[in-house]
């Protein structure tokens, strides 16, 4: 009795499924495959999404480069400002010559400290900028130094 139940569940599941699903026919595979050159035309959108990103990204960072390199010259002069006060203000601490508040002395420190690291932070975040725009053109060279955009060889791609 349990051999009989199991034969009739496979014949019903066999006859469910192949009922159901039916013959593939190769018109239906042919007609839901998408065609070669729908495959180029989605894979030229992707690229080109890519590299509009790359340039999206290039873009911002020389803005924010540009940014930079334009307040260096005020944080420079901050930093000379700051240097020069705390410089004359030890100075004239040492002859005695007038009397210095110390917590005044430590501002002018601090003032001086600051600056300091504004200007190197500064030129660090430059430096930063032009190595991660520097990979951005790398990336978008094409095979074998090749620079797609501008059709010229790199002088470093055949070391």
């Amino acid at each position: 009795m349990v051999e009989a139940s199991r034969r009739q569940s496979r014949w019903s599941w066999r006859r469910m499924h192949s009922a159901a699903a039916g013959p593939t026919r190769l018109t239906d595979v042919l007609t839901t495959a998408p065609s070669e050159t729908e495959l180029k035309e989605a894979g030229a959108r992707r690229l080109l999404a890519a590299v509009d990103e790359q340039s999206e990204r290039a873009s911002h960072l020389k803005r924010r480069r540009e940014q930079l390199t334009a307040s260096l010259p005020e944080l420079s002069q901050n930093r000379a400002d700051t240097y020069r006060l705390n410089s004359d203000a030890l100075t004239l601490g040492r002859t005695g010559a007038t009397y210095q508040d110390p917590q005044r002395m430590a501002q002018l420190g601090e003032a001086e400290v600051t600056a300091d690291d504004a200007m190197r932070g500064a030129q660090f975040e430059i430096r930063q900028l032009d190595k991660e725009i520097g990979e951005i053109r790398r990336s978008s060279d094409g095979a074998f130094g090749w620079d797609v955009r501008r059709g010229a060889r790199h002088p470093g791609a055949d070391q």
